[in-house]
């Protein structure tokens, strides 16, 4: 499997083959599938990954896609949000344009998704986005209650080993834009340590804003290292894995870094050769196999039974099973290129987590 670093191109499968067109030959990339989705019986998806720097699950997951559609026979157009909102809004546009029959997307600055919405919408074509809840689009992801509950007990319940809960601070690398999703992630995984270790005092709790990447985080953690000099054992809870490495790194950076922890969200940087030391732990989702869980809806749309929509993650169209690991127990897990392989090959229905957290 190739890593793609870049997916500011459109990327259109059609009868097996993969045709890459930059983004100003979306015609030719029209002509090349016969015109929209809707002209031909071939059912197409439209794909818009997240884009984000740093972040090689939102590229992995086109993989997967591509890979589920040509199983299929479908035709499968993708392009990137580039982690960016006016891109995002751009995407939802061309997919119109191209006529697909239904879009999958992942979008990391859910202000734009109203208007985008309303485009599809009035396009009346079906949207799945991932982890992100939006009015009228079906929802598929983590209990992400659940999972930042997991987590912080995880954390809290080190803490209670290591330190006999005697912790000094406590850092909450938020991803305010991310709305409800931060507040269930970072907040109750911050509520967590507080139930495990109940004597930390209240002002010990502090936040800054990570944004959910890595390069933020790590601009804006020496602040809060700053603001507590004094501060020895340290916890790090937060949006996303790149959230909570962000402030490790800045630990280290700082010479801060002899008692901290960190437990992330997402497990985007828990496995692999360079994991950070720090990062005790952190809830997979196996993000680069969403499109499993998606396809599940989409094969029902495609067949001209839609289900119904469930739109929030309280009720969603369908779950993600978490999987919450130590780095230690994450070194058992093969690498995301090795994951993707698998899951592209799986029988139907068979998802990350059957491959590897079930047993």
């Amino acid at each position: 499997m190739t890593h793609h670093s870049s997916r500011t191109a459109l990327r259109l499968l059609g009868a097996g083959v993969a045709l890459v067109a930059g983004i100003a030959m979306v015609g030719c990339a029209d002509q090349a599938s016969g015109g929209s989705g809707g002209d031909d019986d071939t059912f197409t998806l439209g794909f818009a990954v997240g884009g984000q720097a740093d972040a090689d699950w939102q590229d992995y997951q086109g993989d997967v896609a591509q890979a589920l559609a040509e199983q299929r026979g479908w035709k499968y157009v993708e392009l990137s949000n580039d982690g960016d909102e006016a891109t995002a809004v751009k995407n939802a546009d061309l997919f119109v344009q191209q006529g697909v029959d239904a879009v999958m997307m992942f979008n990391g600055r859910p202000e734009a998704n109203p208007v985008i919405a309303k485009k599809y919408a009035d396009a009346e074509i079906p949207v799945i986005t991932f982890d992100i809840a939006q009015e009228g689009w079906y929802f598929v992801g983590i209990d992400n209650a659940a999972a930042g509950t997991e987590g912080g007990t995880a954390l809290g319940e080190l803490a209670k080993s290591e330190w006999d809960c005697d912790v000094d601070l406590v850092i909450s690398a938020q991803g305010t834009a991310a709305g409800q999703i931060d507040t269930w992630r970072t907040g109750n995984a911050a509520t967590a340590i507080g139930e495990v270790c109940p004597d930390i005092p209240e002002d010990a709790y502090v936040a800054y804003e990570a944004d959910g990447n890595l390069t933020t985080s790590l601009q804006n953690a020496p602040g809060v290292f700053a603001a507590h000099p004094d501060a020895e054992n340290i916890l790090v809870v937060g949006l996303n894995d790149q959230a909570v490495v962000g402030a490790l790194q800045a630990a280290t950076q700082l010479g801060r870094d002899a008692n901290i922890m960190g437990w992330g969200q997402d497990g985007g940087l828990i496995t692999g050769d360079n994991v950070d030391p720090n990062l005790a732990g952190s809830v997979m989702y196996f993000l680069e196999g969403y499109a499993a869980y998606a396809f599940q809806i989409l094969d029902e749309i495609a067949a001209g039974d839609a289900p119904e929509v469930k739109d929030t993650g309280d009720d969603a169209a369908v779950s993600v099973q978490p999987c919450a690991v130590t780095q230690e127990q994450a070194a058992a897990i093969p690498g995301i290129e090795e994951r993707v392989a698998e899951i592209s090959q799986a029988d139907e229905g068979t998802t990350l987590y059957d491959l590897y957290c079930k047993n």
